[in-house]
């Protein structure tokens, strides 16, 4: 199985081994350098094929609208925004100065957030496992993105995990359950 993780905005493969490793123990695992925004990740993938896409934060978003595209068999999101719309509602109500009002700021450009918002591409996720994971203390991207999410895809295709504590990315001290819900989601499935 190949599987391509992508990295979040301001991120590198490096800084998200914590995801590539446990993934690494089940497929052949690509993670490229991303910069671009999700329209043109998107773009940059889409004729690719693997059966398992995942991300973080932005890359997340990407995974989820790539997996949806790809007829992708596993779909894995961390901190993922799943509508970009409400993620642009949320930032909007941060202090000038936070990472948040940069986030909004670079969010507020953007043309046609429905496009790149994965909640549009559920109807076609409904035949893969999706396993959506959010820290609970998330400051950048609310827990209800990923409940909004798996109510879309009904089921068991979508497996909502919140990790307690875990803030935009996991600590140190967090990734060991990371990685045993990563390992657990697809050792139960390939």
């Amino acid at each position: 199985m190949k599987c391509l993780v992508l990295h979040g905005k301001n991120s590198s493969p490096e800084k998200i081994r914590w995801l590539t490793e446990p993934i690494s123990k089940f497929a052949e695992v690509n993670a490229p350098y991303v910069e671009q925004e999700v329209e043109e990740i998107v773009l940059r993938f889409k004729d690719d094929r693997y059966e398992c896409v995942a991300g973080h934060s932005r890359g997340g978003t990407a995974a989820l609208i790539l997996g949806s595209l790809m007829k992708a068999e596993y779909v894995i999101a961390v901190s993922s925004p799943t509508d970009r719309n409400m993620q642009l509602e949320y930032l909007s109500m941060f202090e000038e100065g936070t990472v948040q009002s940069r986030l909004y700021k670079d969010l507020s450009v953007l043309k046609n957030l429905d496009k790149t918002s994965p909640i549009n591409y559920a109807n076609q996720l409904v035949n893969s496992k999706v396993l959506l994971i959010y820290g609970e203390k998330d400051e950048i991207v609310p827990l209800d993105h990923g409940r909004k999410m798996c109510d879309m895809l009904k089921g068991n295709s979508c497996n909502f995990v919140i990790i307690p504590g875990m803030k935009h990315s996991p600590a140190g001290h967090q990734i060991g359950e990371l990685s045993k819900v990563i390992e657990d989601f697809l050792v139960l499935r390939v």
